[in-house]
C-alpha cells in the first residue's frame, strides 16, 4: 500500500511588486523558512541549537504568482498554535505569558523576517493551509515597532552563577540567576571579560552591564556584561561578636555560622 502523502500545514508567501519564485534567491527562501520553522516549533535559539526533528517543517511545493512555499510540519497542531501566537504578538505585544518566554523565542525570527522583507521590498504572509486569512504578516518595520513598544534598556547589576563561557559565533556567558526559571544567556563586552569569567566557572558573580527588559514583567530579554566582580560577605566574625555582646548567644550553637549566613543570603 502506498504511503499516504502528508497534508500541507502552512504556506509562506512573499508579496511584492514583481515578486516570483524565480527572482527570490534560494538563500533568502532558506532563511525565511528557517525563521518560520523556529516560530512554528517555539524554539529559543539561545537555549536549543537545532529544531527537534519531530517539530521540523519541510518544503513540499512552490507555487507561482506571488512566490508561495508550501510546507508540511511533523507537529502540525503545535505549529499552527505557535504561529497564531506570533500573530497575537505582532498585533498586541502584551499578549504573552508573564515571563515572556514566547516573546523571547519569537523576537529573533521576527527580526530575521523583517530584514528579509526590507531587503526584498516585500512583506511575508504565513497561512494555515486551506485558510484565506494569514496567521500573521511581517513587514520591514515590524521588529523595530515591537522593540520600541516592548523593551526598556538601562544599566544594571545582575548576580548569578557562571555556568558556561565561550561560543563559536560570539562570546557568550550563561548565568543561573535566582528566581529565574530559564538560564540567562549574556553577551560579553570583549574577550578579556570572557577570559576573566572563564576563571570563575560555577562561582557567583555580580555582573554589571546593559539590560533589555520586557516592560511590565521586568523579565530580562538580553544582557551584555561590561564587567563583573565577586560579591563578598562582610566581616562575619566581627558581626557575630557584636551579636554576642548584645546577648544573642544563640549564634554560639551554630556550628558553622559563616556558612549558615551565606546560605541565608543565597
Amino acid at each position: 500500500m502506498a504511503k499516504k502523502k502528508a497534508e500541507p500545514t502552512i504556506i509562506v508567501r512573499f508579496i511584492g511588486e514583481s515578486i516570483t519564485p524565480a527572482n527570490v534567491p534560494i538563500g533568502t527562501v532558506t532563511s525565511a523558512l528557517s525563521a518560520v520553522q523556529d516560530l512554528a516549533s517555539g524554539r529559543n535559539r539561545f537555549e536549543t541549537q537545532h529544531v527537534p526533528r519531530d517539530k521540523s517543517i519541510g518544503l513540499v511545493d512552490v507555487r507561482s504568482g506571488s512566490a508561495s512555499y508550501v510546507c508540511v510540519s511533523r507537529a502540525p497542531v503545535e505549529a499552527v498554535t505557535n504561529l497564531k501566537l506570533v500573530g497575537q504578538i505582532l498585533s498586541d505585544g502584551d499578549a504573552v505569558d508573564s515571563e515572556g518566554s514566547h516573546l523571547v523565542a519569537a523576537m529573533q525570527p521576527i527580526e530575521d523576517l523583517s530584514k528579509i522583507a526590507r531587503a526584498n521590498d516585500c512583506r511575508l504572509e504565513v497561512y494555515q493551509s486551506g485558510r484565506r486569512t494569514p496567521m500573521f504578516v511581517i513587514e520591514e518595520g515590524d521588529f523595530a515597532r515591537l522593540s520600541n513598544k516592548l523593551f526598556l534598556t538601562g544599566e544594571t547589576t545582575i548576580i548569578g552563577n557562571v555556568k558556561r563561557v565561550g561560543g563559536a559565533t560570539g562570546m557568550k556567558c550563561l548565568l543561573r540567576v535566582e528566581g529565574r526559571r530559564r538560564i540567562l544567556y549574556c553577551e560579553l563586552k570583549n574577550r578579556e571579560v570572557a577570559r576573566r569569567l572563564g576563571q570563575h566557572l560555577y562561582e557567583d558573580i555580580a555582573a554589571t552591564g546593559t539590560a533589555v527588559w520586557i516592560h511590565r514583567s521586568w523579565y530580562v530579554y538580553k544582557f551584555t556584561i561590561q564587567d563583573f566582580s565577586q560579591p563578598r560577605l562582610g566581616d562575619t566574625k566581627g558581626s557575630l561578636e557584636e551579636l554576642r555582646k548584645a546577648g544573642l548567644d544563640a549564634w554560639d550553637k551554630i556550628a558553622e555560622p559563616e556558612k549558615f549566613i551565606r546560605e541565608l543570603r543565597s
